[in-house]
Formats: C-alpha cells, sequence, structure tokens
C-alpha cells in the first residue's frame, strides 16, 4: 500500500477516484472528503482493457465536469479493481473476473492522458483501509474485509498495516481452496471460494439447474421480475408454470436469448421462498462459512 506524505497534501485538494468492477465502474470527484460528483456505468460483457479503458477515460471527464472543479487543483487519481495486481509498478496480472486483463499497465496508461500521480491498489484491500481509517473498524488493529459481489475478495489489516505480501497480491482470500475434490476456478486451482459463494457462483448454479430443467418457479419468478422490476412477486402471487419437457421450442422462439437470471434474483427468490433459490443461497452460505472460519484461525482478526 502507497504511503502518502502529508507534507505533500493539501487538505481540500480535490481527487479522482476509479472503481473497476467485473458487473460496474464507477468514477467519482471528492473535496475534502466531500463527494462532488459520480459517474456509474455497468462493465458489460467481454470487458477487455480495450473496451473498457476509453469508458473510464470519458466517465473521468464527466466527473470532471460534473464537480465543477478546475482541473489544475485536482491532486490525483486513485483506481480499485480486482487483483492479482502489483500496486508498485501499477501492473495488472489477470483478474479472474476480468477476462483480457494479463500484464496491463494500467498505470502507466492512464499517466498518458494525465499529468497527475496515480495511484493503482486492489479493490478489497482499499475497502479493508477505508474501514479501517473511516468505518465500523475505526479503533480495531487486526481486521479482514471480504467483499462478496461478483468475485470474492479479501483485505486484511494486522497490527494496523495493510497485507501486502512480497509483490501485493497478498489476501485473494476468494481463491483459497475448500472443496480440494471440487471444480476448476477461473483462478486455476480447484473448489475455490469464490467458484462457490460469489454472486457469479450463484448465478452459474441457479442457470445450471434452470439449463437441467430443475428451475421452472425460479424462472417464472425471473419473468416476472422482468416485467415488473419493481414489484416483489411472492411464491403464491407466481404464476403456474408448465414443467419443462412440456415447453416446447416453437414455444420459446428460436430467435430469443433463453432468460439468464442473476444473484439478485436467486436471493429475493429465495426471500419469497421458493425452494431451488433457497437451496442455493444455502450452498453459497455454507461454503461462505468455510472460508469464514478458515480467515479466523489464520489471522486471528478482532472484526470480519
Amino acid at each position: 500500500m502507497q504511503e502518502a506524505n502529508a507534507a505533500d497534501q493539501t487538505p481540500f485538494s480535490p481527487v479522482i477516484g476509479v472503481d473497476i468492477g467485473g458487473t460496474q465502474l464507477r468514477t467519482a470527484v471528492l473535496l475534502g472528503g466531500q463527494l462532488r460528483s459520480r459517474v456509474s456505468m455497468i462493465t458489460g460483457a467481454n470487458p477487455t482493457p480495450e473496451r473498457i479503458l476509453p469508458r473510464i477515460l470519458r466517465a473521468i471527464e464527466q466527473a470532471i465536469d460534473e464537480a465543477h472543479i478546475p482541473r489544475n487543483t485536482l491532486a490525483g487519481i486513485g483506481v480499485a479493481m480486482p487483483g492479482p495486481l502489483n500496486y508498485r509498478t501499477g501492473i495488472i496480472y489477470s483478474p479472474p473476473n476480468l477476462p483480457g486483463w494479463e500484464q496491463v499497465p494500467l498505470r502507466d496508461i492512464f499517466l498518458q492522458h494525465y499529468t497527475l500521480p496515480v495511484y493503482i491498489e486492489n479493490d478489497a484491500h482499499t475497502a479493508a483501509l477505508g474501514e479501517y481509517m473511516f468505518g465500523t473498524g475505526r479503533g480495531c488493529k487486526n481486521l479482514v474485509y471480504l467483499t462478496i459481489s461478483t468475485g470474492i475478495g479479501g483485505g486484511v489489516i494486522i497490527d494496523g498495516k495493510i497485507l501486502e505480501g512480497a509483490n501485493g497480491t497478498a489476501a485473494e482470500l476468494g481463491h483459497m481452496s475448500i472443496d480440494w475434490h471440487g471444480q476448476p476456478c477461473s483462478c486455476g486451482n480447484m473448489g475455490c471460494l469464490e467458484y462457490l459463494a460469489s454472486g457469479t457462483a450463484i448465478a452459474r448454479m441457479a442457470n445450471e439447474a434452470i439449463a437441467d430443467g430443475q428451475g421452472a418457479e425460479l424462472l417464472a419468478f425471473a419473468s416476472t421480475m422482468l416485467a415488473h422490476p419493481t414489484t416483489v412477486p411472492d411464491q403464491a402471487a407466481l404464476p403456474a408454470v408448465q414443467e419443462p419437457e412440456a415447453l416446447e421450442q416453437d414455444d420459446m422462439g428460436e430467435a430469443e436469448e433463453p432468460l439468464r437470471v442473476n444473484a439478485r434474483t436467486v436471493a429475493r427468490a429465495a426471500e419469497a421462498g421458493i425452494p431451488l433459490a433457497r437451496s442455493i443461497i444455502t450452498q453459497a452460505g455454507e461454503a461462505l462459512g468455510v472460508g469464514l472460519v478458515n480467515i479466523i484461525h489464520i489471522f486471528n482478526p478482532e472484526m470480519i
């Protein structure tokens, strides 16, 4: 983690923040700890650097314009994104949820466009620091932050310092193997926590069940949500659904893509009492529980 020199900082200098995620991209301008502007967008399919970076640069420009701040007062740019990455060199290695990001010199790319200091850091590490300095972790010297979203990441504070490891890739907690007989994760390991308990994992399990003909009720719930996104139907209010074998190809329409559900839909379906969704959430929760037990015994934190 880069250490800021207090003598080089002006308390009210505006800064640019960038969050690159597997699902969303966010940029913001902050001044004196206050959010002055924010621009968000969907990462989209095939999120390669060639597709995403031009959009990020446009979003930064939009955030600066909306903040109404002179550009010559900007103090720097901080970029948070999934690891593994090297914060010292600003090189992104190969984040499992961002295909195509292999050995990307992200800091150098930003420096081609901005004459500002640019800092690249693991998103879970920055989140852990945020909780430690400003959030629920204030007063704790030893804590673990676990982020569960598209993937699973981690940040570990030990004796008041972020754990970086030899090259800045420590605390990739989502890629601890908790089922050594399990399926291969996108990182190459077997039975990773991320493969079993992330938002991507929950969606994958649901769509696999639907493809196997086990998810008619969940599919009906998802269809209802798609038609009425502000309404959460309960189980009793769902329309009657045909068994999968009764769904003919002509009824589905050859030109249409099959409906795929996401983790949010599965969670809401579980709240509505749909058995398949509840089973998937339970499986993910059990895997997460195993991971948390490992974390407790390895790091002995005051707080997770």
